[in-house]
């Protein structure tokens, strides 16, 4: 599982066929992260949350809701 913002989104898909691995799952949250208050990163966190727990669950099935 790899967690990323929107700003790595292209990298990582990249990387996944780089090492071999397209199908590794990762969770895109809303960039930025590092310059942005501690209430609204948590609130991006509840918002991503259950997205992570269907993707550790079931990757394929979070994968065909996003397509």
């Amino acid at each position: 599982m790899t967690v990323i913002t929107h700003a790595f989104d292209a990298l990582a898909k990249s990387e996944k066929e780089a090492f071999g691995a397209p199908d590794h799952p990762v969770l895109v949250v809303q960039h930025p992260i590092g310059t942005v208050k501690l209430d609204e990163v948590s609130k991006r966190a509840d918002a991503a949350f259950d997205k992570l727990v269907d993707l550790l669950i079931d990757p394929e099935a979070a994968k065909a809701k996003v397509a």
